[in-house]
């Protein structure tokens, strides 16, 4: 497996299989970023009136500014979840997992970008992880261990495990795959059929 910032093609090299990690899987952390965000939005007056009651009451003892303090606090919380829900986002656009006729790359990073891929004459195995939510979601992790000791690569989410491990197993015999490279929504439809009926997406 190589390690390498910006990845280097070789003359002729194909791209016969382009993805991203499943949305709903990849993601599921930020969606519940979201949802604490509309919650914190919806009972923010709410928890600024109980907090005002628990100020007055308190006031007699000692005077703080809770409601004041309060008030920033959960607009403080809203805007770093916001931010962390959106580098997520951008996180997931910029990962993107390609099969060549040579080798198998994982291309990421948003500010610094990075490039991952071993050839298929270095595979030695390959194991795929599957969630129940994963199975639910068609997708998967696919662990690829390299000829070198500790030498692996994950894809992680991937959309249909079985059928992009099926493919690399045919890559790496040689075989010709039989369709043209996907380039996600803007790919011509009978682009999007070929992956449609290979894939069963």
């Amino acid at each position: 497996m190589v390690d390498r910032k910006k990845g280097s093609s070789y003359p002729g090299e194909k791209v016969l299989f382009e993805t991203r990690p499943r949305f709903a899987i990849h993601l599921k952390s930020t969606i519940l970023k979201l949802l604490i965000i509309i919650l914190l939005a919806f009972f923010f007056q709410t928890m600024l009136s109980a907090v005002a009651v628990i100020q007055n009451y308190l006031v007699s003892y000692i005077r703080l500014p809770l409601v004041e303090g309060v008030s920033y606090f959960l607009l403080i919380l809203i805007l770093v979840l916001f931010l962390w829900a959106l580098w997520d986002l951008f996180s997931w656009r910029s990962t993107k997992y390609l099969l060549t006729d040579r080798r198998v790359m994982i291309k990421k990073g948003i500010t610094r970008k990075k490039t991952v891929y071993i050839h298929f004459n270095k595979i030695q195995d390959i194991s795929i992880y599957q969630s129940l939510l994963e199975r639910i979601f068609q997708s998967g992790d696919i662990k690829i261990f390299g000829g070198h000791e500790h030498t692996q690569m994950l894809l992680e989410n991937i959309p249909n495990p079985v059928e992009v491990d099926n493919m690399i197993n045919r890559l790496i015999d040689g075989e010709e795959i039989g369709f043209e490279r996907y380039k996600g929504p803007s790919a011509k439809k009978s682009i999007i059929r070929e992956y449609d009926k290979k894939f069963k997406r």
